[in-house]
């Protein structure tokens, strides 16, 4: 199976749950969010969940025989999340609830200020702007993200008509 083709499946199979169980707003980022907003020759390794830190226990509890235990996720100093990874999907999932990220001024809150919604499988699906994408991928300063930040156009700002 493709990447693309086990990025469809895994969110077709996700979604329900996570439907069912978020209560608060929440975002797909990452790989995911890129491929899913069309920009070409990104190839996910799993699904990017921005959610609150409530929902993410919660999905934990729902899911908690498909939590990957042993996983740990890299740069465990430069963010910090209420983190789960689920394995029984056609594309893993990770969960990130209330994702902070580590800063010059101490840990500030991944929050998404503009995005998209999709529709998958009968389901709304919110995605950063590619913009927004852009913005948090270079806030982020792993080198993979400022690569993939590269990736994203830059488009010009059109000034507001009155």
């Amino acid at each position: 199976m493709s990447p693309t083709s086990a990025l469809h499946a895994g969110l077709h199979d996700a979604l329900p749950q996570m439907a069912q169980t978020f209560r608060d707003p929440w975002w797909i980022i990452g790989s995911a969010a890129m491929v899913l907003a069309g920009i070409p020759d990104v190839v996910p390794q799993d699904i990017d969940v921005l959610c609150s830190r409530r929902d993410a226990l919660q999905l934990r509890e729902a899911w908690v025989d498909h939590v990957d235990t042993a996983y740990r996720p890299a740069d465990e100093t430069r963010f910090r999340s209420a983190f789960a990874r689920f394995v029984h999907l056609p594309m893993p999932v990770e969960v990130m609830g209330g994702l902070e990220l580590m800063t010059a001024t101490g840990w500030q809150p991944v929050q998404v200020h503009d995005d998209v919604r999709l529709d998958i499988a009968g389901y709304g699906v919110r995605l950063p702007t590619p913009a927004e994408q852009r913005r948090i991928l270079l806030a982020f300063g792993r080198d993979k993200d400022l690569a993939k930040a590269t990736r994203i156009p830059v488009l010009p700002e059109h000034p507001h008509v009155a």
